[in-house]
């Protein structure tokens, strides 16, 4: 699909979850959840993809956020969802730890912003995100990151009960298996957001010199 303007002044990029503990290349190839999410992200080729769009984007203005994921000793995990359950009992994204910062591929640069929540699914519950999208006067999303079929959805879904417009880049996401992530970006995304490849977001970008 063709992709509208995107707004100067008025356009934020949010990065979800691409941290350590989940997709670091050192986890491809072992057992459980995150090898499998570090193994999709690194033949889809998300980094450094996404790395040089991140460096497009900040150039142009566009202020970057890190929506991620942490466990904190003091809050309890919670029971109900059986996400927490097939995770593992090894602890991972603990608060303050290696395994919790963004990989260094797409590592924060100075004016970006990290917001981590501990206990929601959704990128934006329990952060101030919307707060600070308001006071940043934006309209759009450009999303990027994992899971396309969890996190990526949810902050999406969020977005558009909120009445913000959403750029989902496909190929700068990734799910496991990988049909989740097809069927979540062929079916589910394209009715409350845009789905475009990182290279039409570079021409959007573009547009605004």
């Amino acid at each position: 699909m063709s992709l509208d303007p995107i707004p100067q002044g008025a356009t934020a990029f949010i990065v979800v979850e691409l941290q350590n503990d989940l997709v670091h290349p050192s986890l491809v190839g072992q057992k459980g959840l995150s090898g499998k999410l570090a193994e999709a992200v690194a033949t889809r080729g998300v980094l450094p993809r996404l790395a040089g769009l991140l460096d497009r984007s900040r150039a142009a203005g566009v202020p970057v956020i890190y929506a991620t994921k942490e466990r904190h000793q003091a809050i309890p995990q919670p029971t109900g969802p059986r996400i927490y359950k097939i995770a593992g009992s090894t602890p991972k994204l603990v608060h303050d730890t290696w395994g919790a910062q963004v990989v260094d591929d797409i590592a924060p640069q100075e004016g970006d912003l990290v917001l981590a929540r501990y206990v929601s699914l959704d990128p934006s519950h329990g952060s101030e995100l919307w707060s600070i999208l308001a006071n940043l006067r934006t309209t759009t999303l450009i999303v990027a990151g994992i899971s396309t079929s969890l996190a990526v959805e949810g902050l999406v879904r969020a977005a558009a009960n909120r009445s913000f417009r959403a750029v989902v880049v496909e190929d700068c996401c990734a799910s496991f298996p990988e049909e989740w992530h097809r069927w979540s970006a062929d079916k589910i995304l394209p009715l409350i957001a845009d789905i475009v490849p990182a290279a039409d977001v570079e021409a959007a970008l573009g547009a605004w010199t």
